[in-house]
């Protein structure tokens, strides 16, 4: 018989903190190696996986011990108990009674008292392993609901702080502003929202020798990373990175919990979780960036965005549309002027008129027409807040907000009828029920009430409607009048721009009229106000500065040819 040469093996995970010291890692390989000198049983080495879970056996000293055995170079393992060897029933019993057995290993559990060489033919080794699974279930659930509890609360979970941010020193669950990585992180958010592709973004980050995440978080955390290749290239951004921050909603003040979770129980790779499923608790900590510069960066990324030779992204993409098909127009751009030209359907270009027509119009048409639809909205917007307000509300919910006080006034007249009819027809079953008046008597009363009573109802739901969705209008007015008022005075586009104030751009396609005059017509969608038809507005009394009448109430979406 070969000599027998023993593996001690010891394991201790997060999750099992609360052994104490009686199961920490030096606790076992005192107690194994005192075992095996009392049963004068060689020891070949000591397996040590302090830190891993017991539910997976993808551990890299338990790996190192299995290719110890193939080698021959152990015949028999010992572990303190069998929840150290693991957790997982299925995937023990493996081990155990069917691979220790083929390369003739000897196995103890000294705690159990197993020792598979008087057999492994009993119920404590399986019963022990089904409890061991259970157990860490059951630990993996309550720890899962202890995050989420904490997650709710507005507790920040993470192993160390997101780029831009420190923990804060007296809560290591709260996060506070890190200034200069902060900074670093509003410009990468600025330089896109204005245009800045991801490519030139990390020339122009390495050229300004600004450490990346990994790098700064090093320097800040010698200690954290041993191995030396965290240090290196401490200045090579790139596009992931880049993307990473800007999808990353703790710079809003958010914590969020729950963007991934593990594929299973014991398949422990990650996968996304829908965006419902996610736990956020707004205001957790100071935001870096605010909501608008936000949408605007992510509406921007929405968007195929494809640099020029020289490093930039043509600024309306993603924004011009087709009035038919309703897909994305084309740009076109001279090379060897270095300038764009055109915009054309997409789906036309590719599949034939059959499909769709042209829908062409030129780059300094469309940026001349929306320059100037923009720089109109905003002068009216600031020069007539009052009335311009009014109009949109008017224009997008057919009620002006003296209308929509009226209805808040109707609504509570409706709402006292309606509890005086409660208390009534209450009296009235009273009444019938004490034989204080007829049955007949009741039921004539009760009808006309009742009657009334559902009317009422009716009205009120109808009320409320036209309030919420009045007010509803009400609330993006406001949001979208700081917006457009800094634009007056205009004199170019910019990405920045374009994607803070603007939806969409629709493109129809060139109209003939009888004299043969060719014309084209574009519609704006603006943010929180969708389509603003501006000759409308004008013609309905919108005053702006001393204007005359034919020069405000010109066509602005009109191209003659």
């Amino acid at each position: 018989m070969a000599m027998e040469t023993a593996a001690i093996y010891c394991r201790l995970s997060q999750d099992d903190g609360s052994v104490g010291e009686s199961g920490s890692i030096q606790t076992q390989k005192t107690l194994l190696t005192q075992y095996c000198k009392e049963h004068h049983i060689k020891i070949g080495d000591c397996y040590c996986d302090d830190g891993w879970s017991g539910t997976n056996f993808d551990r890299p000293n338990f790996k190192r011990m299995i290719d110890d055995i193939e080698l021959g170079k152990v015949n028999m393992v010992i572990v303190k108990d069998l929840s150290r060897f693991g957790r997982e029933y299925a995937q023990m019993g493996m081990y155990i009674e069917h691979y220790f057995e083929e390369k003739g290993v000897r196995f103890i559990s000294v705690a159990e008292n197993i020792d598979s060489k008087n057999g492994i033919d009993n119920l404590v080794l399986p019963f022990t392993n089904v409890i061991n699974s259970f157990y860490a279930r059951q630990a993996s659930s309550k720890t899962k609901a202890a995050h989420q509890a904490r997650a709710k609360s507005g507790m920040y979970l993470g192993s160390h702080a997101p780029f831009g941010y420190m923990k804060d020193p007296n809560d290591r669950h709260h996060l506070i502003v890190d200034p200069p990585a902060a900074e670093v992180v509003r410009e990468i958010f600025q330089m896109f929202a204005d245009g800045v592709g991801y490519v030139r973004m990390t020339k122009i980050l390495r050229s300004r020798g600004v450490l990346n995440p990994q790098a700064y978080f090093n320097q800040n955390n010698p200690d954290y990373y041993k191995n030396s290749d965290y240090w290196r290239k401490p200045y090579d951004w790139h596009a992931t990175s880049i993307r990473v921050i800007l999808n990353n909603p703790v710079y809003l003040g958010k914590v969020v919990f729950g963007r991934s979770r593990t594929k299973g129980f014991f398949d422990k790779r990650r996968v996304e979780t829908p965006e419902e499923e996610w736990i956020i608790t707004e205001n957790a900590h100071e935001a870096l960036v605010s909501q608008e510069l936000w949408d605007t960066v992510h509406q921007m990324m929405k968007a195929k965005r494809r640099e020029n030779s020289s490093g930039e992204v043509q600024y309306f993409t993603g924004l011009v549309k087709c009035a038919d098909c309703g897909s994305s127009l084309n740009v076109s751009y001279d090379k060897k002027r270095g300038r764009y030209t055109g915009f054309s359907c997409w789906v036309y270009k590719n599949y034939g008129k059959e499909r769709c027509t042209s829908h062409a119009i030129g780059w300094k048409t469309l940026n001349q027409l929306v320059l100037e639809d923009i720089r109109r909205n905003a002068q009216v917007a600031s020069l007539a807040a009052e009335d311009y307000m009014n109009m949109l509300v008017s224009m997008k919910t057919e009620k002006k907000s003296q209308e929509i006080n009226r209805c808040k006034r109707e609504l509570k007249k409706v709402e006292k009828r309606l509890g005086e009819l409660e208390k009534i027809l209450n009296k009235l079953y009273e009444d019938a029920a004490l034989e204080r008046i007829s049955e007949e008597r009741y039921q004539s009363m009760a009808a006309s009430y009742e009657q009334e009573q559902e009317a009422l109802k009716g009205q009120r739901e109808a009320l409320l409607t036209e309030i919420t969705q009045g007010e509803e209008v009400y609330k993006n007015v406001e949001r979208f009048l700081p917006l457009i008022q800094k634009y007056m005075d205009i004199t170019e586009l910019n990405a920045h721009i374009l994607n803070e104030l603007i939806e969409k751009i629709v493109v129809h396609e060139k109209q003939i009229d009888e004299d043969g005059i060719k014309s084209q017509e574009i519609d704006i969608y603006y943010k929180f106000i969708g389509y603003v038809n501006m000759r409308e507005l004008l013609e309905n009394g919108v005053w702006c500065g001393q204007d005359t009448i034919e020069e405000r109430q010109k066509p602005v979406l009109i191209k003659p040819a």
